[in-house]
């Protein structure tokens, strides 16, 4: 197990911001995790799990504690008729992953296409893009629990307590260390997005081509409008230095769903026809709303600029890196706008993306 010291974490994020990490250790096995759990217990310092670095601000001070990346990266298959299981280390790139799922013809991971990251980071935060979501297709998670780290557990789908964008892992920053992932996917099928979009119509793509769409062409066609919205980290595409969608979907009452409706259409009435829908019902009764809609009526728009930060010109809820901006510069921003917001609409944007170290 090698420890680096003050090694700079702005190349490591998509961001581009942030100081230095205390220590940093990369393990490629079970056992130099547990190393790397023991050394900061014994320095008595806070454990970092550094994925593709693409959903965090590292504060510009750096992380006063240790930074460990998990570098085994393995990938195996296991066939079962109609279905087949795929372990992946939690060090894969989700990409990678997605795109070799797509390459043999198993179906599951296909709209998932162009979101950064890795798999362990993946299952964390239950990502989710155009009708899918990670925890569609996870079966279990081998994981180290800080609190017994002589055990390791095994987590099913229920043990997990998945929803929008979350987890027990992200309920619990700090206590668990995922070290392999374990999906069931179909083996012999066809896609069937439920995901609806004027730039994602596979219908007519059918109707152009007189067929259904493949894997590999819905993995296009999600590539593509990630890359339409800003949102996709890739090389020889379109991208930004950001961390995708800086804030969550925000969820309300029915009432207060009513009262962000007439407020809307008092400022713009156009504006909230134009860009419908923007609310969705959900089960319980309550709505889920787009932030993107609720910022377009203050001056957090599309192309925002303020010194060495902005927001993309193409996705409202994406804040980018414009010239070297600091992990101060984009917090105050994002602060900004949770302001403008809740001044506007009563309606909190709670953030996506985690700060490390001391942000704000």
């Amino acid at each position: 197990m090698k420890i680096r010291e003050n090694v700079p974490l702005a190349p490591l994020t998509t961001f581009g911001v942030g100081g230095k990490a205390r220590f940093f250790i990369e393990a490629a096995s079970d056992e130099e995790i547990h190393e790397v759990i023991s050394f900061a217990r014994k320095q008595a310092l806070p454990l970092f799990i550094l994925g593709g670095g693409s959903n965090i601000v590292v504060a510009d001070g750096g992380f006063n504690g240790v930074v460990l990346v998990m570098r085994a990266s393995s990938i195996e298959y296991e066939d079962h008729g109609d279905m087949v299981t795929v372990t992946a280390d939690a060090g894969v790139v989700w990409d990678d992953l997605v795109a070799d799922t797509v390459n043999r013809g198993y179906v599951g991971l296909e709209c998932l296409s162009g979101v950064p990251g890795t798999v362990g980071g993946a299952v964390v935060a239950n990502i989710g893009a155009y009708g899918a979501q990670c925890s569609d297709t996870f079966m279990k998670a081998e994981v180290i629990d800080l609190k017994d780290v002589n055990a390791l557990r095994t987590f099913d789908k229920e043990a997990c307590l998945f929803s929008y964008h979350d987890s027990t892992f992200a309920r619990e920053p700090g206590r668990f260390v995922i070290t392999r992932v374990v999906f069931a996917l179909t083996a012999n099928g066809a896609s069937r997005p439920t995901y609806k979009d004027n730039r994602f119509n596979l219908a007519e793509f059918a109707a152009k081509n007189g067929r259904e769409p493949s894997l590999s062409d819905i993995r296009d066609a999600v590539l593509d409008v990630r890359e339409q919205k800003g949102a996709l980290s890739m090389k020889d595409r379109a991208s930004y230095k950001c961390a995708g969608s800086f804030f969550h979907m925000p969820f309300v009452s029915a009432r207060q769903y009513k009262e962000v409706e007439a407020r809307a259409q008092v400022l713009d009435a156009a504006k909230e026809e134009r860009l419908r829908p923007w609310a969705w019902e959900q089960a319980d009764g309550s709505f889920k709303l787009a932030p993107g809609f609720l910022l377009e009526y203050t001056e957090f728009q599309k192309g925002y600029v303020r010194g060495s930060v902005g927001i993309s010109p193409k996705h409202t809820l994406t804040i980018i890196n414009v010239a070297n901006a600091s992990a101060e510069d984009i917090a105050q921003l994002a602060r900004d706008m949770q302001y403008a917001v809740e001044k506007m609409f009563d309606v909190h944007l709670e953030r996506e993306v985690e700060y490390i170290g001391e942000v704000d």
